[in-house]
C-alpha cells in the first residue's frame, strides 16, 4: 500500500508538471550529477522498509534522451520475519543500475520524464539464518526535475527494481523505491528565449513579435532595405517615357520581393508655367508612374502613394535647359524589411 502510495503520488506531481508553464530548462550535450535521498520498500523479503541514499551520474545527447549510471545504498534494514522463519538482524541493500531516460520537452522549467534499465543487486545480512543474495535486476520509473536554473534542478523519481534471481521456494523480489533530491546540470549555458524565433534572445530583442522570415539586425530588429527611383519627362508631358521602363521595372521587382514594403512616388516640374498647373501636372506624372507600376507590373495599387509637388522643389538651376530637364522629374525612395525567400 505505501509503494501505491508513493507511485500515485509520483503521477500526480507528473500531472500537475503538465500543466506549468515557463521556459524549458533541459539541454543537451551535458553531465548530469543527481545526489537524492528516499525509502525503499522490499516485498517478499521479509524486510522492513527502509531509508535508501542514491547518486546518479548521467550524459544528455539531446534534450529528451540520456543515459545514467546510478547507485543505490540501504543500510541497516531490519528484518521483519522473526516469528515465520526465526531471522533477525540488519541487511544492507546496494543496488547499481544503468537506465535511459526520455525528457519529456514541454517548455517548462517542469520536465517529467521516464527511465528503465538494467544492473545489479547485492544484499548482505548480518543475521546467521540468512544468506547473501545477489542478482541481476531490471527497472522501470518516472520522474520529474524542476530545473531553478540553468545548472540546478530539483528531481523526484519513483521506479520499481524487479531481481531477476528467484530464492527457493520464494515469490520473485521487487522493491518500489521513492527518491528526492537535486540534480546539477554541468555544461549548460544560458537558455535562450526566443519567442519570435528570430535567433535574438530575450531580454536582448528590442523588437519583440517579429513576423517569421524577416532578417533581423543584432538588436532583433528587422532590417530595413531600400532603393530609388529616378524618373524624367519630356516638357508639359506626364508619359512614362520606354527608356524608363527597366527603371520602374526594377522598383516593382523590389516591391514583389519585400511583400511588408510601401513607396511614395514625388512629382515635380520645372518652373516653366504657372504655380497651379505645374502642381497638377507633377500630380499626373506621379500618377503616371503610380499606374505604370500598378497596370504592368502588378503591383498592388494600395501600396504606392502618389504625390506632386509641382516647382516647389528643384534639384538644378531652372536657368539652363539641362537644369530644367533634371527637374521635370518622377522620385521616390522603396523602403521594406529583408526577408528570407
Amino acid at each position: 500500500m505505501k509503494a501505491t502510495f508513493f507511485f500515485l503520488a509520483a503521477a500526480a506531481a507528473l500531472a500537475l508538471c503538465i500543466t506549468a508553464p515557463a521556459s524549458a530548462q533541459m539541454q543537451e550535450k551535458t553531465v548530469h550529477l543527481s545526489i537524492m535521498g528516499g525509502a525503499i520498500f522490499p516485498q517478499q523479503m521479509y524486510m522492513d522498509n527502509g531509508a535508501v541514499f542514491a547518486l546518479g551520474l548521467g550524459y544528455n545527447f539531446t534534450r529528451n534522451f540520456g543515459i545514467e549510471v546510478m547507485g543505490h545504498y540501504a543500510p541497516g534494514i531490519d528484518d521483519d520475519g522473526d516469528d515465520i522463519h526465526d531471522i533477525s538482524g540488519d541487511n544492507d541493500i546496494l543496488l547499481g543500475r544503468l537506465n535511459a531516460l526520455y525528457h519529456f520537452d514541454l517548455s517548462s522549467n517542469f520536465v517529467p520524464y521516464i527511465t528503465a534499465g538494467i544492473g545489479a543487486a547485492g544484499i548482505s545480512s548480518d543475521s546467521a539464518n540468512r544468506d547473501d543474495y545477489n542478482s541481476f535486476t531490471y527497472n522501470a520509473g518516472l520522474g520529474f526535475k524542476y530545473f531553478f536554473d540553468e545548472t540546478v534542478a530539483l528531481r523526484v523519481e519513483a521506479s520499481q527494481v524487479f531481481y531477476a534471481d528467484r530464492v527457493e521456494n520464494e515469490s520473485r523480489f521487487h522493491s518500489p523505491i521513492v527518491t528526492a533530491g537535486l540534480t546539477f546540470q554541468i555544461g549548460a549555458g544560458a537558455v535562450c528565449v526566443d519567442p519570435d524565433g528570430d535567433g535574438v534572445c530575450d531580454p536582448l530583442d528590442k523588437c519583440p513579435g517579429t513576423p517569421a522570415g524577416y532578417r533581423v539586425d543584432a538588436d532583433g530588429c528587422p532590417i530595413t532595405v531600400s532603393i530609388t527611383l529616378d524618373v524624367k519627362f519630356d516638357f508639359d508631358k506626364a508619359v512614362v517615357k520606354p527608356q524608363y521602363r527597366s527603371e520602374v521595372e526594377r522598383a516593382a521587382t523590389f516591391l514583389a520581393a519585400h511583400p511588408g514594403s510601401t513607396a511614395v512616388v514625388e512629382g515635380h516640374t520645372d518652373s516653366r508655367g504657372s504655380d497651379v498647373y505645374n502642381q497638377r501636372l507633377s500630380d499626373r506624372r506621379a500618377h503616371a508612374v503610380r499606374d505604370y507600376l500598378v497596370s504592368q507590373f502588378g503591383i498592388e495599387s494600395s501600396r504606392v502613394t502618389a504625390v506632386g509637388y509641382g516647382e516647389s522643389r528643384p534639384i538644378a538651376t531652372n536657368d539652363t535647359a539641362a537644369g530644367r530637364a533634371e527637374n521635370r522629374r518622377v522620385v521616390g525612395v522603396f523602403s521594406g524589411t529583408d526577408v528570407d525567400r
